[in-house]
């Protein structure tokens, strides 16, 4: 995670707006019952944070022996028709934003997907990209 993204954190975040660090046994877990592997930068945002976000912005998560929200977003979103290799880090209700799990070559891309098209459609190259532009709007618009 870049450290613009550290700093607006540092900056806007309220109490308990994010679960808290978490142990790699627990992302492991999810991993393992969604047949995937976490991109890089997303493992570390929730390694560092589990889940949530500021100034409105709630990113899933994994909150460790609680359960995770990433796993549940997915799950919802893949007996919807979102293929099996997508991974969903943002719910927004009419849309999800999801990473592309088998892109292994570089950090996944974050994509966004309907329920009525069924295609994703790439809206950022990086997770970081993703999390700096949401962050950073939600934030001018505090």
């Amino acid at each position: 995670m870049n450290q613009k993204i550290v700093n607006m954190i540092e900056a806007y975040q309220e109490d308990k707006d994010f679960f808290g660090a978490i142990k790699n046994e627990d992302i492991n877990k999810v991993e393992k019952e969604l047949a995937i592997k976490i991109p890089e930068q997303y493992r570390d945002f929730i390694l560092k944070y589990g889940s949530g976000g500021i100034c409105g912005v709630d990113i899933e998560g994994v909150e460790g022996e609680l359960g995770s929200s990433m796993l549940q977003a997915t799950k919802r979103y893949r007996e919807l028709g979102l293929a099996n290799e997508y991974i969903v880090v943002y719910d927004l209700g009419e849309y999800v934003l999801c990473m592309d799990t088998s892109d292994t070559e570089e950090d996944s891309k974050v994509y966004s997907w309907e329920r009525t098209s069924k295609k994703p459609e790439l809206r950022y190259d990086s997770f970081d990209d993703f999390l700096e532009d949401y962050f950073q709007e939600a934030i001018d618009n505090y």
